[in-house]
């Protein structure tokens, strides 16, 4: 039996999914990377709390708005959060321990990372001495064009690739991988073996035969085809109304329009069943307001019933 992060599993399976994990990265995310190098975690946030744990005393930077379970993950280990303005360039780290950037997919606004930013951002990284976090959540769900590499093909030296089964199976899977930089990879391993943390053996065994029997590859192919279908509708229905935030991309779309009017869409799409969440609700000093519209776990009829209620209270 091997040790894998704290939790007893059999050698060749351990192995054998990281292997998995790794070829599928390199497939899909232009990640060359050693099995070795990948540590299985309780999903993204859990495996961000690892990250946070062996890097030295500082703050992090998050983007604003931003995913609010990283910044409570960040305030949770004891760290204070300094905020990034989403859209705007990073060219300065300076003081802070780490970066957290969802570069494919921007949460919630879904703006794609350009290159002379993404560049930036490493030199700036580089210059503060600062690790950048990469949560890459949803970048296989690109149906408008082909995924842009991930951030940390650029320098592995510098990112931390956060990865994710929640929407390629089921959020309730909770499970996550990890790329750490590899000067901090003994670090992240010796502290799990110490507190006994760990994806658990029956999920890590599940997530193997999903990979090895192709399961998740054909999940992705036929949720990218639905949510392709999906996000004109949603468009079509909510363009006489409000601006869309960021590209057609993921499982969500972004509108901008007055806090009041989206206040009203909100009330009104959950008196219909459906829980849509304010913009304003994923911002700490940034003012923006509108709805973040998700379509991902409805189905068609659902979807059509939603969207009713939302135009019927902003028309």
């Amino acid at each position: 039996m091997a040790r894998q992060g704290g939790v007893l599993v059999g050698a060749a399976q351990a192995w054998r999914e990281r292997d998995l994990l790794a070829e599928r990265l390199a497939r899909t995310r232009g990640l060359v990377v050693d099995p070795d190098e990948v540590v299985l975690v309780n999903g993204t946030t859990d495996g961000l709390r690892h990250l946070l744990t062996v890097l030295p005393p500082g703050p992090v930077a998050l983007e604003d708005p931003g995913y609010r379970a990283a910044v409570e993950t960040v305030r949770g280990v004891g760290r204070d959060v300094r905020d990034l303005p989403a859209g705007v360039p990073v060219t300065d780290l300076t003081g802070s321990a780490a970066a957290y950037v969802t570069p494919a997919h921007q949460h919630p606004l879904g703006r794609v990372l350009p290159g002379a930013e993404r560049v930036a951002l490493l030199e700036a990284a580089r210059a503060a001495d600062a690790v950048v976090v990469e949560d890459d959540y949803d970048s296989e769900f690109r149906y408008d064009v082909a995924p842009v590499p991930a951030l940390a093909s650029l320098d592995r030296t510098r990112v931390a690739y956060l990865g994710t089964a929640a929407k390629s199976v089921a959020p309730s899977l909770r499970l996550g991988w990890l790329l750490p930089p590899p000067d901090l990879l003994d670090a992240v391993n010796a502290r799990r073996v110490v507190t006994h943390e760990g994806a658990p053996w029956p999920v890590q065994r599940a997530y193997l035969a999903l990979l090895r029997d192709g399961y998740v590859d054909k999940v992705v192919r036929t949720a990218r085809r639905v949510y392709a279908e999906r996000a004109p509708r949603v468009a079509a229905a909510l363009t006489p109304y409000a601006e869309l935030a960021g590209p057609l991309a993921g499982m969500y779309s972004t509108w901008l329009l007055p806090q009041a009017d989206a206040v009203r869409a909100r009330d009104a799409a959950r008196r219909a069943g459906f829980e849509v969440n304010l913009l304003s609700g994923y911002c700490r000093s940034a003012t923006l307001t509108g709805l973040v519209v998700g379509f991902g776990g409805v189905t068609d009829e659902e979807l059509d019933r939603a969207l009713a209620a939302l135009t019927s209270a902003l028309g």
